[in-house]
């Protein structure tokens, strides 16, 4: 007897017998935002093509509509993230008016609320610069880059060359070091001595002034 329908078969036109789509209907995003989960959760040796189709219920071949190879994929996962780092920290100081305590704050909030940037992400990436030199050297760039951003904080502050140049790679240290060591601490209790944080990283207020800007 004939199967009344497509949806009873399983398939229909754009899927195979096993109900997965044969016909891409995923954007490269998709399939990018797929890979950074496995990069998160198990490494860059997780982040495989066929495993990717499984988690998006698509087929194999789906992928090569997008992206020549793995290869192809791994490198446009990486320009994204340095892209999407230099948009972050650039709107940081991006050309008003806003004091130093101003753009400080900014940065502050951008690692405390999570809401772009990625702990988690910064991690694995960090771990899969541990087996590539090339990723590594993006890294690298990208800290670079960041710490750069974060001096032209400080000299907005007024302070000189030097110290700018030196407070910020603290300031950019000591960040990069709380999420490495993976210190477990609640936002409640994190926001109470941020203050405190704030003033000695920045020598500037007290920490009842500095209060008032978070």
């Amino acid at each position: 007897m004939r199967e009344s329908s497509a949806a009873t078969q399983g398939r229909g036109p754009g899927f195979d017998d096993e109900g997965l789509r044969t016909v891409s209907r995923l954007s490269p995003e998709d399939w990018l935002n797929a890979a950074q989960r496995r990069l998160v959760n198990g490494g860059i040796d997780a982040v495989k093509i066929g495993p990717l189709a499984e988690d998006l219920k698509v087929t194999r071949g789906s992928f090569y509509w997008h992206f020549r190879d793995r290869n192809h994929l791994v490198q446009t996962l990486l320009a994204r993230w340095q892209a999407q780092s230099h948009e972050m920290f650039n709107r940081l100081v991006g050309g008003d008016s806003a004091s130093g305590m101003e753009e400080f704050v900014r940065l502050v909030h951008l690692w405390i609320d999570e809401s772009e940037f990625d702990p988690s992400l910064e991690s694995a990436l960090r771990d899969w610069g541990r087996t590539s030199e090339e990723v590594a050297a993006v890294v690298k760039a990208v800290d670079e880059e960041r710490i750069a951003y974060i001096k032209r904080i400080f000299l907005d502050f007024g302070y000189g060359e030097d110290e700018a140049f030196i407070r910020a790679r603290i300031t950019y240290f000591h960040q990069v070091g709380y999420y490495t060591i993976g210190y477990n601490e609640t936002l409640d209790a994190r926001m109470a001595l941020l203050p405190m944080y704030v003033y000695v990283l920045t020598g500037k207020y007290s920490p009842e002034r500095i209060a008032e800007y978070l």
